[in-house]
């Protein structure tokens, strides 16, 4: 199987060293692999432990997402997967189970060694990088994955091949509402825009739904991997506690991009 990920500091292909226990480049820029199996491919000053999320907030997400709650998700974005799959921003990896050449990668260090234990080589490859310049060849990837994070068209139209296929995961308009109408006075729905950018063609929109049963720990577990958790006040975070159960809405729209 060839290696996709390329050096951060020159682009040069990087390969197998030491018995596989590092990465090379023809520069002869290295990169240590963790115990764990995943390597760092965050250079100077964003290489830092502190990026992304936190130990203890990477650990909740995992618990979170083994109760299954995102299980029709999970089972829309494997059946999408094909040849050599890229999940940007992969989180603890949940999303990952693939029988294929799986790369994926994060900004947490916290989140990568998760999925590095969940999913452990040769057929996947973890690694901490930023997806604003990811340390992968041009044109290598047939599919990628992209879920809940922000868009970088001129990044991902990069690394795609020419027939390669971006599914990129928004909420759907009722995602969680019944959540949002403890936690609100005046609750909202998500408006589904699609990012739209010059790099990529928007193919179609698919709408995956389901409804589930959560515990009250769960359901504040939920909230806290919102991005409205940090803009909403500890008071109305607390309407949570008063709530044992609930049927939750959950909803999510697969966005398919090609080259154009």
């Amino acid at each position: 199987m060839q290696n996709v990920m390329i050096c951060p500091n020159c682009g040069k292909p990087l390969t197998p060293a030491n018995g596989g226990k590092q990465l090379v480049c023809a520069s002869g820029h290295s990169f240590d692999r963790a115990k764990e199996g995943y390597v760092n491919l965050m250079v100077g000053s964003r290489s830092g432990e502190s990026r992304g999320d936190s130990r203890a907030s990477a650990l909740a997400r995992k618990e979170f997402l083994s109760r299954d709650y995102y299980g029709c998700l999970k089972r829309a974005i494997a059946a999408k997967m094909r040849g050599t799959v890229l999940d940007i921003c992969c989180g603890e990896g949940y999303y990952d189970d693939y029988a294929g050449a799986l790369y994926g990668f994060d900004l947490s260090k916290e989140m990568v060694r998760l999925a590095s234990r969940r999913h452990p080589e040769p057929n996947y490859h973890f690694f901490v990088a930023n997806l604003s310049s990811i340390p992968v060849a041009d044109h290598s990837i047939d599919t990628a994955i992209h879920l809940f994070a922000p868009f970088h068209g001129e990044e991902f139209s990069r690394i795609l091949k020419g027939n390669g296929d971006l599914y990129s995961v928004i909420p759907g308009a009722d995602h969680l509402y019944e959540m949002k109408q403890v936690v609100y006075d005046t609750p909202y729905k998500n408006d589904e825009q699609a990012p739209e950018v010059p790099q990529l063609r928007l193919l179609e929109r698919e709408t995956v739904t389901d409804r589930v049963t959560i515990s009250q720990e769960d359901l504040k577990t939920c909230f806290s991997m919102t991005p409205y958790y940090y803009r909403t006040s500890e008071s109305d975070r607390a309407k949570l506690d008063r709530v044992d159960e609930m049927e939750l809405t959950v909803s999510f729209v697969l966005l398919h991009y090609r080259l154009p």
